[in-house]
């Protein structure tokens, strides 16, 4: 069983192509299941404040298999896989016309606010959250950054309040735009996937420190990708994420 949410794509979350920007392809996914949690068990704020829990992502993988373009009308599929110990895995997929244009895997972690414990699915009730098979992804859901790259700059990015969210730390979604901003030449490229670990948080005030790999070959990161360039950030002298993207050029 799956939760299916409709939106129309709006004219302030596009590029220069006309198609949805990184973080906002990632936002439809997640908006979706910010509604089913809303309307099939308790929206996320409430389950923040009364509850006192939160919902982390640890790894977010995204494959797409095509730009999705403005005033677009997409459907958004979203469910639960069966949860492990502490990790509750959580799948997506967007539709345009009823053609699959992207899907996704992640993984969460369920926080207790105040003792900072990691929540175990036998203890947290998701028995009303729609829940389905683990998706077969073209890419791999896990990677590891090869010890042997070169790093180029990429810049700083202070951690501003409208970048971050109720959990006082930057959103997980707007980390892709600031990565993909970065990459050389970018407004030649769009993006085949989008691979992301978060490895810690980085805190309302903070600043991101972006370094970036050259272009590389593709390997078994992206089969459908011309090239991958791989990031990692770090705040406070600490790692934040590692990523790579898969990118494909304009046709």
């Amino acid at each position: 069983m799956k939760y299916t949410k409709s939106f129309e794509t709006r004219s302030y979350e596009i590029d220069r192509h006309d198609a949805l920007t990184p973080t906002a392809l990632v936002q439809y996914l997640q908006e979706t299941a910010d509604h089913q949690m809303h309307d099939t068990d308790k929206d996320y704020g409430l389950i923040y404040r009364e509850e006192r829990k939160a919902f982390v992502v640890s790894r977010m993988s995204v494959e797409i298999m095509r730009p999705v373009y403005k005033y677009a009308h997409v459907d958004c599929d979203t469910w639960v896989v069966p949860a492990k110990a502490a990790n509750f895995p959580r799948a997506y997929e967007l539709y345009l016309e009823g053609n699959l244009v992207a899907r996704a895997y992640s993984n969460w972690a369920l926080v207790d606010v105040d003792t900072r414990k990691l929540v175990l699915q036998s203890e947290y009730d998701m028995s009303s959250y729609p829940e389905d098979r683990e998706p077969v992804m073209g890419i791999p859901t896990r990677f590891r950054i090869p010890k042997t790259l070169e790093w180029k700059d990429g810049g700083t990015v202070p951690v501003t309040l409208t970048l971050t969210d109720i959990n006082g730390h930057m959103n997980n979604a707007r980390y892709y735009n600031c990565l993909y901003d970065c990459i050389p030449n970018v407004e030649e490229y769009c993006i085949t996937s989008l691979n992301m670990r978060f490895v810690h948080e980085a805190p309302l005030g903070s600043e991101l420190k972006i370094l970036r790999s050259d272009f590389l070959d593709p390997g078994k990161m992206d089969p459908r990708a011309d090239k991958i360039v791989y990031f990692k950030t770090e705040v406070n002298g600490e790692d934040n994420v590692h990523a790579v993207f898969g990118l494909k050029r304009w046709e």
